[in-house]
């Protein structure tokens, strides 16, 4: 029998894009993640992908969907500011420079 849950907007938005990806449902898909979870958890000491690495995964999944949706600037995502990039000046050891 099915039973309604509350779940954070972030968490239905990253099923609903997960599950129009793998064509399912959205109830699919959070199935699957429960159901791939609780295997997880059954073989904790065979996991090779710990928990901030799945915190990570999401985050990066979430802020995509921030620049999809047009909530973020694609700039947002970057690990360095384009303006600092565009600023710095690359150096090499001079082992590898051409004599």
């Amino acid at each position: 029998m099915a039973k309604n849950v509350r779940i954070p907007e972030a968490l239905y938005a990253l099923a609903q894009r997960e599950a129009t990806l793998e064509d399912c449902s959205i109830a699919q898909q959070m199935e699957h993640w429960a159901k791939s979870d609780l295997a997880a958890a059954s073989q904790r000491t065979h996991i090779a992908v710990t928990s901030s690495q799945g915190a990570a995964a999401m985050t990066r999944e979430l802020d995509t969907l921030d620049v999809l949706s047009g909530e973020r600037s694609a700039d947002y995502l970057h690990f360095i500011p384009r303006t600092v990039a565009r600023q710095s000046r690359a150096v090499f050891p001079s082992r590898y420079r051409k004599s």
